[in-house]
């Protein structure tokens, strides 16, 4: 089971290297004015970023995170950020890492990349589907604390 979920990650690696590889000619994603947003505990640095070429165009980012912010309250706050933040993108699929380094360079630094990975963001406007998954500390699993957020998407 932990192989296949390896081999899933390792493709999902290889795809968004791909997808990055053809947008990198494309304009970045354009942040919305940060007007209301509680900076208290949502505060990322975007590692990668690159916008699929499917029809739904969804934005894949990798951001960073310190890693005494991955608890409920800071991780509610910075769901409401990247909402914000990127309130011009229909879909958004954020990997949330506890290293820069490692979200800036997630082919590059396999063991680092694993080690840092903490959870996912998703936002899905069209159909109000949003979450937020993660995980307290490294050593558990990523998806530990899972809050289902679909009813503020906006």
């Amino acid at each position: 089971m932990r192989q296949q979920c390896n081999k899933v990650r390792v493709g999902l690696l290889l795809l968004f290297a791909v997808l990055a590889a053809f947008t990198a000619a494309q304009q970045g994603p354009v942040k919305c004015p940060s007007e209301d947003v509680k900076p208290t505990g949502s505060a990322y640095r975007i590692g990668l970023a690159a916008h699929s070429k499917k029809n739904s165009c969804e934005l894949y980012l990798y951001i960073s995170v310190d890693p005494s912010r991955f608890v409920r309250e800071d991780m509610l706050a910075l769901a409401e950020r990247l909402n914000h933040d990127f309130c011009y993108e229909n879909q958004l699929i954020v990997i949330l890492l506890d290293d820069y380094y490692a979200a800036r360079h997630p082919l590059r630094n396999t063991k680092a990349y694993w080690d840092a990975e903490r959870g996912t963001y998703y936002l899905d406007r069209k159909t109000g589907r949003q979450f937020i998954k993660f995980s307290t500390s490294r050593d558990k699993p990523k998806d530990e604390v899972e809050i289902d957020l679909s009813f503020k998407a906006k």
